[in-house]
C-alpha cells in the first residue's frame, strides 16, 4: 500500500523544509572540521531530524515507497541507519506489508552470540541498506560487506541525504543492477536552505 502521489510529495516536502531549517547548516566564512579532517563550508547533523517524532512517519512512509516491496528486513550501520529503518518497520506494519528492521554493528560483540548484525532479520531475508548520509559510502558500504557474509541478498539501499561526494556512486558499484536511491541531494538542501533564509528576512 503506497500513499498518493500528492500525500508522498507532501511529505517529501516537509522532510526537506526540516533537514534544511534543524541538519543542514552552511557557514563558509568559517568552514566545518569533517571526522576525515576535511575542511567543508557546510554541516549535516541528520540525526537532529531522524530521531524527531514528527519526521518518523515521513520517513517511514518515503523509505518504505522507495523499497516497493523488495525488501523481507530493513537496516544499516549503527547509529545512522537505526532510526530510519525503525520508522520503516513500524510504518511498513501500519501499511500492511511488514518489514523487519535490524542493525549492524561497527564490531561484532566479543560475547554472547557475538552477532554483528541484530534485530529481526531471519536467515535467507532479502534486505535493504539504509543511511542517513552518504559522503564516501565507507559506512553504506561496511553494512553491505556485513549482510553479505550473513548470507543476506542486497535488495535495495536507500538514502536519507547524498552529499554529493561520490560516495552513492561507489555503492552502485559495490551492488550492480540494485536499486541504489537517496531521497534528498545536498543541492536541494542548499536551495531550500537559502530560500528558508531569505524568507525569515
Amino acid at each position: 500500500m503506497h500513499a498518493s502521489t500528492g500525500t508522498a510529495a507532501r511529505d517529501r516536502d516537509r522532510l526537506l523544509d526540516m533537514l534544511a531549517a534543524r541538519a543542514y547548516q552552511y557557514r563558509p566564512e568559517r568552514p566545518f572540521t569533517l571526522s576525515s579532517g576535511a575542511r567543508s563550508e557546510y554541516y549535516l547533523d541528520a540525526r537532529v531530524v531522524t530521531w524527531d517524532p514528527e519526521a518518523k512517519p515521513l520517513i517511514g512512509r518515503l523509505v518504505f515507497d522507495a523499497l516497493d516491496g523488495r525488501a523481507d528486513a530493513v537496516g544499516g550501520l549503527t547509529l545512522g541507519a537505526d532510526p530510519i529503518a525503525g520508522a520503516v518497520a513500524y510504518y511498513s506494519q501500519t501499511a500492511g506489508a511488514p518489514i523487519r528492521a535490524f542493525t549492524v554493528r561497527k564490531q561484532a560483540k566479543a560475547h554472547g552470540m557475538a552477532r554483528a548484525i541484530e534485530g529481526s532479520v531471519r536467515p535467507g531475508d532479502r534486505v535493504a541498506i539504509v543511511d542517513d548520509v552518504v559522503t564516501t559510502g565507507t559506512s553504506t558500504l561496511d553494512a553491505i560487506d556485513r549482510c553479505r557474509e550473513a548470507g543476506h541478498a542486497i535488495a535495495a539501499v536507500v538514502i536519507l541525504v547524498d552529499r554529493e561526494e561520490g560516495g552513492l556512486a561507489r555503492v552502485r558499484e559495490a551492488v550492480p543492477g540494485v536499486p541504489c536511491s537517496a531521497l534528498f541531494s545536498r543541492a536541494e538542501l542548499q536551495r531550500r536552505f537559502e530560500a528558508q533564509r531569505a524568507a525569515a528576512r
